[in-house]
């Protein structure tokens, strides 16, 4: 008879400690993402029970170098893992894996099955045999993203819920492009012309204020959101959220500028429900607090009148 195994669910605290036994440094799980998980995990002995994970995973090594051994629907294989090594176990495959070595840091990602169904239609993708891949490996695309995610978080998720969406609709079409076995496309994404760049920037400018997610973007240009993200960053070259945090900032500058605002109520206005987080982007954005950037504006409009 075979032997029931224990179905992980990366989204249930429980179920995650049962598999994994210990907590990670930092997850995903507090800010209620459901398009994607995400943890940063380290430490020294690490051994998995067997189980099926019930999401797409992606394992990407961060320090090198850790030796393991891993199991993936029965057949298993050594690896020596460096900085970028991936591991990709699809929805339903059965895995376990225990280290010889430390360790050491790496990163966990999973998308729900309904995200690489939803995003292999928006491609036109016919059929997708995904296939396990042993991280012997490395995935230096898949590494990039994971960073990026971390920071977010470690940030406290100041793009909210559109950070999560985006990233995780690029790394679904990464997974369908790179760890197929076989795949049938069709047609190009069409082109984001300068018209709906402007019925972009009108739909942002308009609802500034307010959340606005990828949905919210793609069905402005009548595009699906893979293809959206996909054109947006071939005709901008930044992604979707950096482009609404561009505008939030922009618009946080011009009420600055109006001396008239307090710096929650400018935090606000631009679409940031966090001053604290607010001021630390627009540090980050332009190298000084929002009080200093008005001050400094005010110092100029001074110049400028005594000049007069």
């Amino acid at each position: 008879m075979d032997k029931k195994l224990l179905q992980l669910d990366f989204r249930d605290a429980e179920s995650r400690r049962s598999v994994l036994r210990t907590d990670p440094v930092r997850t995903s799980a507090e800010f209620g993402w459901k398009s994607l998980y995400f943890e940063y995990r380290e430490g020294d002995v690490f051994e998995t029970v067997e189980h099926v994970i019930q999401d797409h995973y992606l394992m990407v090594k961060l320090n090198p170098i850790s030796r393991a051994n891993r199991v993936l629907d029965g057949v298993t294989r050594a690896e020596i893992q460096r900085r970028g090594s991936t591991a990709y176990i699809p929805s339903g495959c059965s895995h376990r894996v225990s280290y010889g070595s430390p360790l050491g840091r790496l990163h966990l990602m999973a998308l729900p099955p309904s995200m690489l169904d939803a995003v292999a239609a928006e491609m036109g993708v016919q059929r997708v045999d995904l296939a396990p891949r042993f991280a012997n490996e490395e995935d230096r695309f898949v590494l990039a993203m994971a960073e990026a995610i971390d920071a977010e978080l470690a940030a406290g998720n100041p793009h909210g819920y559109m950070f999560a969406e985006t990233f995780a609709h690029t790394l679904a079409a990464h997974i369908l492009t790179r760890y197929r076995s076989r795949t049938d496309t069709c047609g190009k994404a069409p082109a984001l012309s300068e018209g709906r760049m402007r019925r972009l920037d009108q739909f942002v400018e308009a609802n500034i204020s307010a959340p606005i997610s990828l949905a919210d973007l793609a069905r402005q240009v009548e595009l699906s959101e893979y293809y959206f993200c996909r054109c947006f960053r071939l005709a901008t070259g930044m992604s979707p959220y950096q482009y609404v945090l561009k505008k939030r900032m922009e618009h946080a500058c011009a009420c600055l500028r109006r001396h008239d605002m307090s710096i929650q109520d400018v935090a606000f206005a631009s679409g940031f429900g966090d001053p604290v987080q607010f001021s630390k982007q627009f540090r980050r954005a332009h190298g000084m607090t929002p009080t200093a950037y008005r001050a400094q504006h005010a110092a100029k409009g001074r110049a400028f009148s005594a000049v007069a």
